[in-house]
C-alpha cells in the first residue's frame, strides 16, 4: 500500500509518496493539469494500491474527480485540522504534502471532507452564486446610500435603489451632476444584478422539480422550495449521517458543552458547518412556532412550544423547533418517506423525537 500526498496550488502541485512503513518513496511537483494527475497517479498505483489524499481548496473537486476517475481513492481533508495534527513553525510545501501522506499512512488524520457530485454539487454552486448575486446587489444598494447621505439627504430603508432614491429625493431634477452619476451606475448594476439573482432562482426550481428528494422534504411543515433545496444540496449523502443528531451537530444547532470532572456547562449553539442552512432552518423554525396554523402541523409545532414557556425562551425555541425540522428531515430522506405526523411523540408526554 503507498499513500500519496498532494498540496495543490494553481500551477503546480508538491506531492510526495510513502511505503507502509512510513518511508519516502518518491518526492515531486507535476503541473496541475488532469493529464499530469492521472500519468502521476496511475504510476503509482501499477504495482500497489494507493490512497491519496489533498486539502480542500479551490481546486478540490477537480484534484477529486481527476484521481476518482483514473480508479484511485482520494480523500480531502480541512486544511485547519490537518495543520493541528502537524503543527510546526517550518511550513513549505514539500512539509505540507508528506504530513498529507503521513496522515494517511499512519491513520491519525480528521474526518475526511465530503466532496459531493451529481445534483448535490449542481445545487451547491448555484446555491453559492445566489448568494453572491444577492451579497452583490446589498453592495450597491448600500453604496446608493452612502452616496445620498454624504450629499446631506435623508435616507428611508428600502430595498432596490430606485425606491431608494425615489423616496429620499423629492425633486430629481436638482440634483448634483456627480451624485445624479453615481446613483445612476448603482441603480444600473443593481438591475444587472436583480436579472441574474432571478436568473439563478429559476433554475434553483427547475433543478429542483426534478429530485423527488427535494419534493418530499416539502411535506415537512414550513419546509419551502428554498429550505428544501438548501438541506438536500448541504446533506448530499444521508448514509454518512448514522443518526439525526449527528446531521445537527454537523450543522452547528446542538448546544455546545463544557465538562471536567464533576462540572459540566451547556451554552449557546457551536454554529459548526454552513452558516447559509443554519440561517434558513431558523427561519423555518419561526414560521414553524408563529405561522404555522394546520393540523398538519401541529405535532412538530407542539415540540417547539413545549420550551417557548416565557418570552426570554423565545429564540431557545426558535432555535429547537429548527433542529427539529432538521431531524424530520434526516428520517425524510434516510427512509425515502414524506412527512408523517402520526410518527411524532406527543409533546404532552416529553417527548421530542421521532418514534424508531
Amino acid at each position: 500500500m503507498k499513500y500519496l500526498g498532494i498540496d495543490v496550488h494553481v500551477q503546480s502541485s508538491v506531492w510526495c509518496a510513502l511505503d507502509q512503513d512510513g518511508k519516502v518513496v518518491e518526492r515531486g511537483k507535476s503541473p496541475t493539469t488532469a493529464t499530469e494527475l492521472t500519468s502521476l497517479v496511475k504510476r503509482l498505483s501499477a504495482e500497489d494500491d494507493l490512497l491519496v489524499g489533498q486539502e480542500v481548496g479551490k481546486l478540490c473537486h477537480f484534484v477529486h474527480d481527476t484521481v476518482s476517475a483514473a480508479g484511485v481513492k482520494i480523500l480531502s481533508f480541512n486544511a485547519h485540522h490537518l495543520r493541528m495534527i502537524a503543527s510546526s513553525r517550518k511550513k513549505t510545501d514539500r512539509r505540507d504534502a508528506y504530513w498529507i501522506a503521513k496522515a494517511l499512512q499512519t491513520g491519525m488524520m480528521p474526518h475526511p471532507v465530503y466532496i459531493p457530485t451529481g445534483d448535490v454539487r449542481t445545487l451547491r454552486a448555484l446555491m453559492s452564486r445566489r448568494e453572491a448575486l444577492v451579497t452583490e446587489h446589498k453592495r450597491w444598494l448600500s453604496r446608493a446610500r452612502s452616496y445620498l447621505q454624504s450629499a446631506g439627504y435623508k435616507t428611508r430603508v428600502c430595498r432596490s435603489v430606485p425606491r431608494l432614491i425615489q423616496s429620499t429625493l423629492t425633486q430629481p431634477e436638482g440634483m448634483d451632476e456627480s451624485l445624479a452619476q453615481a446613483l445612476d451606475l448603482c441603480s444600473r448594476m443593481a438591475e444587472h444584478a436583480s436579472l441574474e439573482l432571478r436568473a439563478i432562482e429559476q433554475e434553483l426550481r427547475q433543478q429542483a422539480r426534478r429530485i423527488d428528494a427535494v419534493r418530499r422534504l416539502k411535506t415537512i411543515p414550513s419546509v419551502g422550495d428554498r429550505v428544501a433545496v438548501a438541506i438536500y444540496a448541504t446533506v448530499g449523502d444521508v448514509t454518512r449521517f448514522p443518526s439525526a443528531s449527528e446531521l445537527a451537530s454537523y450543522v452547528g444547532l446542538v448546544p455546545s458543552v463544557r465538562q471536567s470532572a464533576s462540572s459540566q456547562s451547556t451554552g449557546r449553539i457551536t454554529k459548526e458547518g454552513t452558516p447559509r442552512l443554519r440561517r434558513l432552518l431558523v427561519q423555518s423554525g419561526h414560521v414553524l412556532l408563529f405561522r404555522c396554523r394546520s393540523k398538519h402541523a401541529a405535532p412538530l409545532k407542539a415540540l417547539g412550544e413545549r420550551i417557548h414557556t416565557a418570552r426570554a425562551r423565545r429564540k431557545i425555541a426558535v432555535v429547537a423547533s429548527a433542529r427539529h425540522v432538521l431531524r424530520i428531515a434526516f428520517y425524510v430522506l434516510r427512509d425515502g418517506a414524506e412527512y408523517n405526523p402520526k410518527l411524532l411523540r406527543s409533546a404532552s408526554l416529553g417527548g421530542d423525537q421521532v418514534a424508531a
